[in-house]
């Protein structure tokens, strides 16, 4: 199993996802124009690009200078995650789950089940640090999204099983994509 640690800290700040997209498209932007185009709170916002920047996907735009001159930039590491990130965010919309792609687990339960963890003690585990309420409802809401189906599977014990539905399958090659920038 690859490390996916990295790549599930980039989801566990809402906006750190789409920011990544709005830098590649505009190569630097300000913070003003990131809160006003992803239309999130000041204070989320900026939790998402301290993450970013621990994580050295973005950096402050150091020194002084025009007025137009961005704040925020991508790093090298940045423009490799960069470019997935956008195409994520467009296929989420595509697919008329924005809101519930971007939540913390969701993207890295897809990871998990894609992976051949498919029950849910093999996907708590996969994910790490997520507790088992928060494993629970994030696969009930890819559910409703669905993003995921549960399937009963009969047996002694019986046990729920999880798969990818069709939808999932288009985000699976765009999170490998992110997971190898974040690896590489």
């Amino acid at each position: 199993m690859p490390n996916n640690q990295s790549l599930n800290l980039v989801f566990t700040r809402r906006w750190a996802v789409p920011i990544l997209a709005q830098l590649a498209s505009t190569n630097g932007c300000k913070f003003v124009t990131l809160r006003n185009s992803l239309d999130g709170s000041r204070a989320s916002i900026k939790a998402s690009l301290e993450l970013l920047d621990t994580l050295d996907l973005v950096r402050s735009n150091t020194g002084h200078g025009h007025p137009l001159r961005p704040e925020y930039l991508l790093t090298t590491k940045g423009v490799l995650i960069s470019k997935p990130a956008a195409a994520l965010v467009s296929s989420l919309i595509k697919a008329k789950a924005f809101e519930q792609g971007l939540k913390k687990w969701s993207m890295p339960i897809v990871l998990a089940i894609k992976s051949g963890s498919n029950r849910f003690s093999a996907i708590s585990n996969y994910l790490d640090q997520a507790t088992d309420r928060a494993v629970s409802t994030s696969l009930n809401e890819l559910q409703k999204a669905s993003i995921i189906q549960r399937e009963l599977i009969d047996g002694r014990p019986p046990y729920n099983s999880y798969l990818l539905t069709r939808k999932a399958l288009f985000f699976c090659p765009i999170l490998d994509d992110m997971r190898q920038a974040m690896n590489g």
